[in-house]
């Protein structure tokens, strides 16, 4: 190869890297909609609301965003772990294993973080069935169900103390045999009307419908969704329209669209999680309550490892510009939602200036981060005052010029003029001594008023007013009709002063 060839790919590679590092960073940020604001002008000491809608980059229970994260070592109980659930607000997490035919507890002094997990008690099943293969609780935790491969059934247990498995007592069961003799996994839809086992004899996962909820007695087999390959867990997202299921085999999760939510005969495949890097034997899953976060348990290793799915949003904060670079002024905990949020800023300003500049930057809990586009309001009145006066900024739409020597007083300051919309349309004003009058004349980016030659002496003031007491002339480029309707804000001046 020649010398400028094998360059030219060298060259080729690192761009198409670039590329890639690039896509990698915007596609991991938040992103804005709906950035606003609710004035385009505010007094000083007034407040202006300054807000964006946030959304993660990722989705919940999106398993092809899964990135690992951490894990629970629980072969101290079992060698061969199956199954694993959760209690309601994941401080508890449960691991049933084949070796010992148990369900094991474990705390989690951090909610769903099972890297915060400890060996508390456990509820021995091996007198209904010796290998044990996967768990699922009812809705309020009064009930615990163990499916196996001894004898192909469905066992129930009550719980007088909810999610607290050693209080558990065997109470019924469901023969699902008929269907598949070597059962590994089980899931309930929302409301417990349908019970779910997945079998491996024929690898499917079949639907049974349940008259009393939660009552596996009155189960009755209703329908199956064929697989391919062997399974083992399953499980579904929070609203029945996605089914994931375990390939130990393959090493991987995979999901299915169903378009009638919780009817498995609508499934269609969609997507995977390869998993075999952390074990290469994976047996059970489950989700935590926003589908943030995917765990999955395996025989090789036997461990829960923990996926994250979404990168929750973290926090907000808002930058002004007053001097002429951004500063943050504020900041909002996002809440580590999993979804969009609003960031709605309460700013009020302390200082006149004429255009102040905003923006606002979201991170989530991969630590990247985006900023909204730059916005700007205005904040009243703006004075540019002449030789020899002392200009003052007030938080109304009122200005007061002192003059600090005495003679002839030339000034000139800004002043704003809005409209119907509340935003600043381009006007100038000429006062003088004897003016009965406000003539706007031309336009500029503020009203321009202009003193001219005002006889005053030193301590005696002189202010422009908001009133609609003087008519008005617009300019040109502006409807005569906007000033017929009393839409513009007029200024009129009061002089105080003792002449020489």
């Amino acid at each position: 190869m020649r010398k400028a060839d094998l360059w030219f790919l060298v060259g080729v590679a690192l761009i198409l890297l670039a590329i890639l590092m690039f896509w990698g960073v915007v596609r991991a940020a938040p992103s804005y909609s709906n950035v606003g604001q609710n004035l385009t002008y505010v007094g000083m000491n007034e407040s202006i609301e300054l807000r964006a809608k946030w959304t993660p980059e990722t989705t919940p229970y999106d398993i092809s965003n899964g990135v690992y994260i951490d894990y629970l070592s629980v072969g101290a109980q079992d060698g061969s772990p199956t199954g694993i659930a959760f209690n309601n607000d994941g401080s508890k997490l449960y691991m049933v294993g084949s070796n010992n035919g148990k369900v094991y507890e474990y705390n989690l002094s951090t909610p769903y973080d099972v890297s915060t997990g400890v060996y508390n008690d456990y509820l021995d099943v091996s007198s209904q069935d010796a290998y044990p293969q996967s768990i699922a609780f009812n809705d309020d935790g009064t009930k615990l169900y163990v499916v196996g491969t001894q004898y192909n059934r469905v066992y129930e247990y009550n719980l007088s103390t909810p999610y607290d498995i050693s209080t558990g007592v065997y109470n019924d069961y469901l023969d699902v045999s008929s269907q598949d003799d070597t059962s590994t996994g089980i899931a309930f839809n929302d409301d417990g009307t349908k019970l779910y086992v997945v079998g491996t004899q024929y690898n499917r996962v079949y639907e049974y419908n349940l008259s009393t909820p939660y009552d596996i007695s009155t189960g009755v087999y209703n329908d199956y969704l064929s697989l391919g390959y062997s399974p083992e867990g399953m499980a579904f997202n929070s609203d029945g329209t996605k089914l994931y299921v375990v390939e130990p085999e393959g090493d991987k999760i995979h999901e299915y669209n169903l378009s009638t939510p919780y009817d498995i005969s609508t499934g269609v495949y969609n997507d995977y999680l390869s998993v075999g890097s952390q074990d290469a034997h994976p047996t059970g899953i489950a989700f935590n309550g926003d589908g943030s976060k995917l765990y999955m348990v395996g025989w090789s290793s036997d461990k829960v490892y923990e996926y994250n799915l979404v990168h929750k949003m973290d926090t907000a904060v808002l930058y002004i510009n007053l001097t002429g670079s951004f500063q943050a002024v504020d900041t909002i905990d996002l809440g580590d939602s999993a979804t969009a949020k609003w960031s709605n800023f309460s700013y009020t300003p302390t200082t006149c200036n004429k255009v102040v500049g905003w923006k606002i930057t979201a991170n989530d809990s991969s630590a990247t981060s985006n900023t909204t586009t730059i916005g700007t309001f205005y904040v009243m009145p703006y004075i540019y005052s002449g030789a020899g006066l002392t200009a003052t900024c007030t938080n109304k739409h009122n200005a007061t010029i002192t003059p600090s020597t005495t003679g002839d007083i030339n000034a000139t300051f800004l002043a704003p003029y809005f409209v119907r919309n509340a935003t600043f349309k381009e006007c100038s004003y000429e006062i003088t001594e004897d003016a009965d009058r406000v003539k706007i004349t031309n336009a500029s980016e503020y009203c321009n008023i202009t003193v001219i030659n005002l006889d005053a002496e030193s301590g005696t003031s002189f202010y422009l007013q908001e009133s609609t007491g003087l008519k008005a002339y617009p300019p040109p480029n502006l409807p005569s009709a906007i000033a017929a309707a009393g839409l513009i804000i007029i200024v009129i001046y009061t002089i105080t002063t003792r002449r020489r």
